[in-house]
């Protein structure tokens, strides 16, 4: 045999032990998205998600004056998939406003990519974590950065965070268990990692009695020794119960919940809050009523004493999309301008909330529709003059089903200030209301597409 021939012998002798010695993967790849484009008219939203509190209600008192403006948001998913019990999930997001909005959006550094020649660092992350199923317990878990929503229509907390979530069937209870840290940083600033931290625990069951009848129960325990801002309170627990049923043409969702705990271990104060609530939509005619109701409990007074407010993590962070409002409550189709009269905050500054909302929707062929109706109040008024009333909003949108992937639409809403947002002095909710305020509107053209 010739040397050349030995060569090639002993080169294909090791490329065949080297692929032998490592194990074969078949890697599945998978890309998902969603690209949403807006134009709004308003006299209200501004394209920023720095609308929050009393600086959103600064646009009320620009009277009729009313701006026009575009945004858009993508959102780009990779999973990494070795088999059905094992993958790696990444989402990030891309975030602009036609023109730029400077500063950035959320606090980032320069402006968005939406200004002139675009070159702009705007890519966010969402999550990064793993998710496999256990081969020895069949639990699922999931570690990383990722999504999670509470028991009560998110309005304790829909946020991405940092956490292990293990989730275990054992048909018909389902059960959960998972710790979520979201802060870890000392004041001081000397950045030693675990001393000064703020954890979530979580521990939920689901039982389903029937096929049209699951009921559940659920603790959370906050332990907050990192910050006394965000949440404002240090240790929290907090215990309900839901059910969602099926009767009929109807699908009904009831939540409840009890929070106690310390607001403020040094001045000895406590908190003692409360949240219910119900959801459903009912089959009537050739599309369905949807309606929706909550209570938050309120204090009067946040300065002294015990807190008998509903706390949440952080009002950026919570939600009510059953409200189907896009000035009342934000909109859960809202992208960069997600905000509402009341900010991000559905506790009103601590004042609690009551609300009742409903609305009709359907479908035709292509063509979809949906109209809506929505009143709020505080739940507790701060002084004998503060006025509870925070309006009445009236919105319709109808839309278009282009493609399988891709949406139009159109909508338009209508807010008819109440007392405590937009009364006499003296009436107004401080941070929040506008003396003589314009009543709020909006117009929005919408493209979605999902992949």
């Amino acid at each position: 045999m010739s040397i050349k021939k030995k060569l090639l012998a002993v080169a294909a002798a090791g490329a065949l032990t080297a692929a032998t010695a490592v194990p074969a993967m078949a890697l599945e790849n998978e890309f998902h998205g969603m690209f949403k484009f807006f134009t709004y008219q308003t006299n209200f939203f501004n394209g920023s998600t720095f609308a929050t509190g009393a600086a959103a209600q600064a646009h009320l008192k620009r009277g009729a004056n009313s701006g026009l403006f575009a945004e858009q948001r993508a959102r780009l998913q990779y999973i990494a998939k070795a088999n059905d019990d094992l993958k790696l999930v990444t989402h990030f997001e891309l975030d602009s406003r036609f023109g730029g909005v400077t500063g950035g959006y959320k606090g980032t550094t320069g402006n968005d990519a939406g200004n002139l020649d675009a070159d702009q660092l705007t890519l966010e992350t969402k999550n990064v974590y793993l998710d496999f199923n256990c081969p020895i317990t069949g639990t699922n878990v999931k570690a990383g950065i990722q999504p999670w929503a509470d028991s009560y229509k998110s309005l304790f907390l829909l946020a991405d965070m940092t956490g292990v979530y293990a989730t275990k069937k054992f048909d018909p209870l389902t059960v959960s268990l998972g710790w979520f840290r979201f802060n870890d940083q000392d004041a001081a600033g000397d950045q030693d990692p675990g001393k000064k931290t703020a954890d979530l625990i979580v521990l939920d069951g689901k039982y389903a009695v029937t096929k049209d009848l699951t009921v559940g129960v659920n603790y959370y325990n906050v332990q907050n020794d990192a910050s006394a801002t965000s949440p404002a309170f240090e240790l929290l627990h907090m215990v309900g119960a839901n059910a969602a049923a099926k009767f009929g043409p109807a699908a009904v969702d009831v939540f409840a919940g009890y929070q106690f705990g310390d607001f403020n271990k040094t001045s000895n104060r406590d908190i003692s809050a409360y949240i219910a609530g119900t959801t459903g939509k009912v089959k009537a005619g050739p599309g369905s009523v949807n309606f929706a109701a909550i209570y938050l409990s309120g204090e009067g007074n946040t300065t002294t004493g015990d807190r008998g407010d509903f706390q949440t993590i952080s009002g950026p962070t919570t939600y009510f999309n059953p409200a189907n409002m896009w000035l009342l409550i934000r909109n859960g189709q809202a992208v960069n301008s997600s905000t509402s009269v009341l900010g991000t905050d559905n506790t009103v500054g601590g004042r609690g909330l009551w609300g009742i909302f409903a609305g009709y929707e359907g479908t035709v062929n292509k063509l979809f529709y949906n109209a809506n109706v929505g009143y709020a109040e505080t739940a507790h008024a701060r002084s004998a003059v503060e006025k509870k009333s925070l309006g009445t909003e009236v919105n319709a949108q109808v839309g278009y089903k282009l493609y399988d992937n891709l949406t139009a639409s159109v909508a338009a809403a209508y807010l008819l200030l109440g007392d405590g947002l937009g009364g006499k002095s003296g009436q107004v909710i401080s941070g929040f209301g506008v003396i003589d305020a314009t009543n709020p509107y909006m117009a929005n053209v919408q493209l979605s597409y999902v992949f």
